[in-house]
């Protein structure tokens, strides 16, 4: 376990100074550009995400499985020539549809935004590939530069196209490069791969496709069913509200993820080759998906009651009083944000233990309540009870599923649970010098702000003290 969190420290800390430079530069942005700025850049990253998340056919996953890294190959081979096919069909059908398309949404503005979607895609999808295959080799600090060249890339961008003349279009731009540069430094480590991609065969590749035939049998229509699901706010909220809707929802969602997804994304990757090698040689996963499972609520729940007390105070303040309203949405997402966060780093267990069919069933199901619910809401209730719905609705199977994740790798109910209310009840503790100031001078937002800083500081401090395995990692990397 302590190589594990070593893993997930080089990640985490490669990309941390990206991160925390990227999250003070938000204020900036948010600054520069309208709500209904980040509307439209939202809906079109939305159906980015789900085209993207389909053009490979989910042969990404199986990256991990062979034991030869020559196999590993060639089905990085296969993915990228379906994420080149992909991307010329999403072409020509924008190129064919764009109008059609714009008015489907009600937006009928985004048309000329629709035609940056084919190199979205393709860009998006190849980073994952790649994503996969350097965790596979075990290079995290490739992947940790990677992040930062992304993070600070697209930023600089945005920020640079908001002070000439700000319009969605920056924000695109902006999103592009940062993938842009990213891949170039993830190809950078392939100098030593390139005898291993000369061996790739079209032979070979055909029957590693059938070989991992369940992926784009079951794990892709999973995995889109998954992406849909949390894509589908934006656009339903634009065909019910209005890109200003679809804006507050957006800024509420990434200033919430963007730090946790950090830590999840980082714990994700380094979970999956560690749970495989580990079901390679013992089969008994159980220890790791325990210890993860605890170390992600300890590390997530926090956030969440920060939220719940002053989340629309603290986006007033850092990014501006028009976005007071992401705020609100902010703390009624956060319950549901949680879980995705500890979940979805678990969620990779469906495919080493090749249950694809059972993570079909569920997002197809999470799918069709959302979109339920957000129809529901967006005709006969106002965009915040809609929200509240829908973040409910997050809750009872992201909650459900973190439940099946922990039964199904012999973890009982009872310990998962224990972990959780053991960090609320900690977190609550140390957060409620915090609910008083927010009880007694509501007005006092800059103190409360302040606050909230001292209490975040005090919990992590807690927590890393607390566990010697984090403490030592910590420790190892700050003295590098």
């Amino acid at each position: 376990m302590s190589e594990f969190v070593s893993n997930v420290f080089k990640l985490v800390s490669g990309s941390l100074i990206a991160q925390i430079l990227a999250i003070l530069l938000i204020p900036i942005i948010t600054r520069l550009y309208t709500p209904e700025d980040f509307g439209f850049f939202t809906l079109i990253i939305s159906i980015a995400t789900i085209i993207a998340v389909f053009s490979n056919l989910s042969y990404q996953l199986s990256i991990m499985l062979p034991k030869d890294h020559e196999d590993a190959a060639n089905i990085v081979t296969l993915c990228c020539i379906l994420i080149l096919f992909s991307s010329i069909i999403t072409g020509v059908v924008i190129f064919l549809f764009a109008d059609p398309i714009a008015y489907a949404l009600n937006a009928p503005k985004i048309t000329s935004y629709l035609m940056f979607l084919p190199i979205i895609v393709f860009f998006s999808a190849v980073f994952t590939v790649l994503t996969y295959w350097n965790s596979r080799r075990k290079r995290y600090g490739v992947y940790a530069i990677a992040q930062i060249s992304n993070s600070l890339s697209s930023r600089l961008v945005q920020i640079s196209a908001g002070l000439t003349s700000a319009s969605p279009i920056g924000l695109i731009a902006g999103y592009i490069t940062g993938y842009l540069f990213a891949i170039t430094v993830m190809l950078q480590g392939f100098r030593g791969d390139w005898g291993l991609f000369r061996q790739v065969t079209k032979k070979r590749m055909k029957e590693l496709a059938v070989r991992y035939k369940k992926f784009p049998l079951f794990a892709a229509w999973s995995n889109t069913s998954l992406v849909i699901s949390t894509q589908i706010a934006p656009l339903l909220l634009v065909y019910f509200y209005s890109p200003v809707v679809v804006g507050y929802y957006a800024i509420a969602i990434q200033v919430v993820q963007m730090p946790l997804t950090l830590i999840g994304s980082a714990v994700g990757q380094v979970f999956f080759q560690k749970a495989c090698e580990i079901k390679n040689t013992t089969s008994d996963i159980t220890h790791i998906v325990h210890e993860v499972h605890r170390r992600l609520i300890s590390i997530g729940i926090f956030p969440m009651l920060l939220l719940l007390i002053i989340g629309e105070d603290l986006f007033a303040i850092v990014l501006g009083l028009q976005w007071y309203t992401a705020g609100i949405f902010a703390k009624i997402l956060s319950p549901w944000l949680l879980l995705v966060f500890i979940a979805s780093p678990l969620s990779v267990i469906f495919s080493i233990l090749e249950r694809q069919q059972i993570e079909l069933s569920f997002n197809i199901s999470i799918l069709f309540s959302r979109i339920s619910v957000l129809c529901i809401g967006g005709i006969f209730l106002d965009p915040i009870w809609t929200l509240i719905l829908f973040s409910i609705t997050g809750v009872i199977f992201w909650g459900g599923l973190n439940l099946y994740l922990l039964k199904i790798s012999n973890i009982s109910y009872r310990d998962g649970m224990i972990d959780y209310l053991h960090y609320f009840l900690i977190g609550l503790a140390i957060a409620s010098p915090l609910i008083i100031l927010k009880v007694l001078w509501p007005q006092s937002v800059y103190f409360l702000c302040a606050a909230g800083v001292i209490v975040t500081i005090i919990y992590y401090a807690l927590i890393v003290s607390r566990d010697e395995i984090l403490k030592t990692s910590l420790f190892k990397i700050i003295g590098r």
